[in-house]
This record gives structure tokens, C-alpha cells and sequence, in this order.
């Protein structure tokens, strides 16, 4: 059976640098990431903010990015990058997110797609893709024991306090702990 690829985006790789755990990260990889482009170059700029530094790993963790190579693929692209935007938002609003799909959907990648943007998860399901966030990486780390409950939650508040969002129905530790064991 082929390897599931991983594929984040963006929001994900700043949470784990918030957290300044890029290299939780990579174990939960474990050398099977690849990203798109878009999101390399969202990284980057990303990087040169204070307490991000530490995403200029990701290069390391998922390697040289894919691009589009065909005109359909920069179709598709554009096509889900206008359907995921909301009116004013920017041409590059969205723009990872799109790319990283039309690649996936286009070259029929088995992988999965990490992303904490609300948008992302209906229309990636019509593309056959399967999404995951940040918070589900978090609990995957707890549940192989590289990292236990207490410090997940720690996590958890530290993102909360970033406005980074928390997962559905966590409010207080005796949540957490139902949505971990769920």
C-alpha cells in the first residue's frame, strides 16, 4: 500500500511554532510530508515573525514544494481558491489551500490535507480529500505517547490564547479530557 502523504497548510504550521514544537511536528510526519508552493511561500513570510522563526524547519519536515504543472491544475487552482474566499478578500487569500487541493485531487495523491481553515474541509471532501487539524495532530501525539494529556492541554491554552481556536466542545479540562478519549 502506497504511504499517506501529508500535506499542511499554513495555520498549521504557525501553531506548531506558537507552540514551538516544529519538531513534534516532523515525528508526526515521520518523513512523509510534502507541501505546495503557496504554502512554502506563506511559511516564509510567516518566518520573519517574532516567536515564528522556527517555521523556516519546515522546509526541512516537508521538503521542495510541489507546484502546478498543467494548465488544468492552475484552473482547478483558481476555481477553489475563488470558492473558498469570501468577497474583498485578497487575489492570494486562499491561494495555498487551492493549490495544495487541485494538486492532491488532480494527481490523485493519497494523503491527507492539515488545515484549521473552516472552509477547507467541504470542499476538500468533494475532491475525495480527507482533512485533519492541528488539534487532531495533537491528540494523534497523545494517543502514540509522544506527549501526554497534561501537556497537550497546555497546548490547547496557549493556542486559545493566540486566538488559534480550540477543538469542538472543549471548554474547560474535563472536556479536553472527553474529546481526547473520543
Amino acid at each position: 500500500m502506497p504511504t499517506l502523504l501529508v500535506l499542511p497548510d499554513n495555520t498549521v504550521l504557525v501553531n506548531f511554532a506558537l507552540l514551538n514544537r516544529m519538531d513534534l511536528l516532523a515525528k508526526l510526519i515521520k518523513g512523509n510530508g510534502t507541501w505546495c508552493a503557496s504554502v512554502a511561500a506563506e511559511c516564509d513570510q510567516s518566518a520573519r515573525h517574532p516567536g515564528l522563526e522556527s517555521m523556516a524547519d519546515a522546509h526541512d519536515i516537508f521538503g521542495e514544494p510541489l507546484r502546478p504543472e498543467t494548465p488544468s491544475e492552475l484552473t482547478m487552482t483558481q476555481t477553489l481558491r475563488t470558492r473558498l474566499a469570501r468577497p474583498g478578500e485578497g487575489h492570494l487569500r486562499h491561494l495555498g489551500e487551492a493549490e495544495t487541493l487541485a494538486i492532491m485531487a488532480s494527481r490523485s495523491l493519497r494523503g491527507i490535507f492539515v488545515t484549521d481553515d473552516k472552509a477547507v474541509p467541504v470542499v476538500a471532501r468533494e475532491q475525495g480529500i480527507q482533512v485533519v487539524t492541528t488539534f487532531d495532530l495533537l491528540r494523534l501525539a497523545c494517543r502514540t505517547g509522544m506527549t501526554d494529556a497534561d501537556t497537550v492541554w497546555s497546548y490547547l491554552q496557549r493556542l486559545r490564547q493566540q486566538r488559534r481556536g480550540t477543538p469542538p466542545a472543549v471548554f474547560d479540562r474535563p472536556s479536553f479530557d472527553k474529546w481526547l478519549s473520543a
